[in-house]
């Protein structure tokens, strides 16, 4: 985690002497199983990291909102009497606008002052380093009122990834870094917007999540596409269940769809679902070979019948399987590029981590990141 005294630092730098300011962490998410249940209607099973962005707020009267992002070395201002007129040609400010509109649009104040912001999370991995900074945008401009309605800061920031970025996502990401607690994975009911806090005791192992540093970009990607086979293989089974979800069809309905892909991806979603549960389960009793393998079968799932995995994920994925003290891996996330998340033994991490990165720098030309994490809280003011 970025320490908040080195941003007050960069904000003198940039922005002359602070002396009141507020400060503000955002963490990003993994789902340890479960990934496309959440625009299906299902239960997931993610949890916050403890990495994220990390930002100070000091608020003015000046009637605009400059923000510095350092990870870019970018200062983007915007003038509140021309939120609607504002002209953007990079990707982060279009996220800023729409938060900010959306906070217009709950009738809020909109805050002025400088906020200056950095992640460690790795852009365009799928640990919701989007839905992270939409959060921290939203909280940062209501924080009282966000504070207390957690849900409804996850259903905003839901909105403008759907309506003013274009991104057709579910609510997983904003539901967790709404709602996460420490230690704790969290089972998210995506239809009923329900939750029950899991505890997290990994005994001997530990979570190790695997970067490809093959980007992703789901606006540009097949996401989108993927939801909308989801909702075609629904229809074709409409005649024969009486279900209102993908995740709820019955595995034997799905007989009766004639098209292989709407078949697979059924079969993906429907089997998931109950992978799910199981693993939420074996957190519970502390079965976590178990969930090693749930994660094992998750993944294949996700290749062969979802076809949202690739070549480098595979890559990933293989070798961990073939490392004996890693008892589980999968690409998690909407998949495309991004991320593997491994179940490894705390005393064979390192050499886990000269294994895969070898492997996969041998097969890939291309270095993969590693990240050792743990269950973090969800959106905070520090």
């Amino acid at each position: 985690m970025i320490q908040v005294e080195d941003i007050i630092v960069e904000y003198q730098k940039k922005f002359g002497e602070i002396s009141k300011c507020e400060k503000y962490f955002s963490p990003g998410r993994v789902n340890i199983i479960g990934d496309h249940i959440d625009y299906n209607g299902g239960y997931v099973l993610p949890f916050a990291l403890n990495i994220g962005i990390t930002a100070v707020f000091a608020p003015d009267d000046n009637q605009e909102l400059s923000i510095y992002n350092l990870d870019f070395n970018e200062v983007f201002t915007v003038e509140f009497n021309q939120l609607e007129k504002t002209e953007i040609d990079v990707n982060w400010h279009q996220y800023v606008l729409c938060s900010l509109q959306q906070i217009k649009r709950n009738n809020f104040k909109l805050r002025s002052g400088k906020i200056v912001l950095q992640s460690d999370l790795p852009i365009g991995a799928g640990l919701s380093s989007s839905a992270a900074f939409i959060c921290l945008l939203l909280f940062i401009m209501a924080s009282d009122y966000y504070n207390t309605n957690r849900l409804q800061l996850a259903l905003d920031a839901q909105k403008v990834e759907t309506e003013g970025i274009g991104v057709k996502c579910g609510i997983m990401d904003q539901y967790v870094i709404s709602m996460a607690q420490k230690n704790h994975a969290i089972l998210i009911d995506c239809q009923e917007l329900k939750h029950e806090q899991i505890p997290i005791d990994l005994g001997k192992y530990q979570f190790v999540i695997v970067d490809s540093n093959f980007p992703r970009n789901l606006s540009d990607s097949q996401y989108n596409e993927r939801r909308k086979e989801c909702g075609s293989a629904l229809a074709a089974v409409k005649e024969f269940d009486p279900a209102e979800k993908l995740v709820d069809v019955h595995q034997i309905s799905i007989g009766y769809i004639e098209d292989d892909t709407l078949y697979a991806r059924a079969k993906h979603v429907i089997t998931e679902q109950q992978r799910v549960l199981a693993a939420a389960d074996a957190l519970n009793l502390n079965k976590i070979e178990y969930l090693g393998k749930l994660m094992n079968i998750s993944h294949i799932s996700l290749d062969e019948d979802f076809e949202v995995s690739n070549h480098a994920l595979n890559c990933i994925h293989h070798y961990a399987h073939h490392f004996r003290q890693c008892i589980g891996s999968r690409m998690t996330g909407a998949g495309f590029g991004g991320c593997v998340i491994a179940l490894v033994e705390k005393d064979a991490i390192s050499r886990f981590v000269t294994y895969i990165g070898k492997k996969y720098r041998e097969d890939q030309d291309r270095d993969a990141g590693f990240y050792l994490v743990q269950p973090s809280d969800g959106i905070r003011m520090m």
